[in-house]
C-alpha cells in the first residue's frame, strides 16, 4: 500500500511540475532583444522575432516587448504595416496601462492612413519598384516577389538586399537576377533562389 501511495505521489507531482511552463531566463532575452533591437534588417528581423514570439516560456512582459519591438520595426522600414496594427492592437490588449499605449494609438492612426494611400496606389498604374514598396507596406512580399521575378527587371540595391535577406536571392547556380544590360556592381551575380524555404 505505502508502495502505491508512494507512486501516486510521484505521478501527480511529476503531472504538477509538466503543466507548470518555463520562463524564458530574463538574461537570454534581454541578449535576445538587444542583438534584435541592433539587426539593420527588417526581414531577418521577422523571422527572428516571429521565432522568439512562437515560444510559449514568454513572460507577458516579454511578449508585450517584442510585440512592440516588432510593430516599430515594421513601421520605420514601411514593412506589413497591417500587422504593425495587429502586433499594437496586442500591445495595447495585454497591457492597457502600458506607457507606450499612448505611442501605439497616434502610431496605429498613422499606419492606417499610410494604408489607405497605398491601397489608393496599387488601384493606379505604377512602376515595379512603386508597386513593390507598397506591397511590401502592405505585408504582401510574396507576391511582390513572383512579379518581380517573372518581369526580369532588375530588383533596386534596396530591393535585392531586401530579397537577399528574406532568403528569395541566393548566390552559386540559379536563375539569374538580372537580365539585360550591364549588371550593376551590386548585383554581383545574385540568383533567385530555387526554394527560399531553405535559403
Amino acid at each position: 500500500m505505502r508502495t502505491i501511495l508512494v507512486g501516486l505521489t510521484l505521478v501527480f507531482g511529476l503531472g504538477a511540475c509538466a503543466t507548470v511552463p518555463a520562463t524564458m531566463d530574463p538574461v537570454l532575452f534581454e541578449a535576445e532583444k538587444s542583438r534584435l533591437e541592433s539587426n539593420p534588417s527588417i526581414a531577418a528581423s521577422e523571422i527572428q522575432l516571429g521565432g522568439i514570439l512562437a515560444r510559449t516560456d514568454l513572460t507577458e512582459d516579454q511578449r508585450v516587448d517584442l510585440l512592440y519591438l516588432r510593430a516599430d520595426k515594421r513601421w520605420e522600414a514601411r514593412f506589413d504595416l497591417p500587422g504593425a496594427i495587429t502586433d499594437l492592437d496586442k500591445v495595447v490588449l495585454l497591457r492597457p496601462d502600458d506607457a507606450r499605449v499612448a505611442s501605439s494609438e497616434r502610431r496605429k492612426v498613422f499606419a492606417a492612413t499610410e494604408i489607405e494611400n497605398a491601397q489608393r496606389r496599387l488601384a493606379q498604374l505604377q512602376n515595379l519598384p512603386n508597386w513593390f514598396d507598397d506591397k511590401v507596406l502592405m505585408g504582401d512580399l510574396s507576391p511582390a516577389v513572383d512579379r518581380y521575378r517573372a518581369s526580369e527587371i532588375t530588383p533596386t540595391d534596396a530591393h535585392l538586399y531586401l530579397l537577399r535577406e528574406a532568403g528569395y536571392v541566393c548566390e552559386g547556380e540559379g536563375a539569374p537576377v538580372h537580365h539585360h544590360g550591364p549588371e550593376p556592381d551590386y548585383v554581383d551575380g545574385a540568383v533567385w533562389c530555387d526554394d527560399p524555404s531553405v535559403s
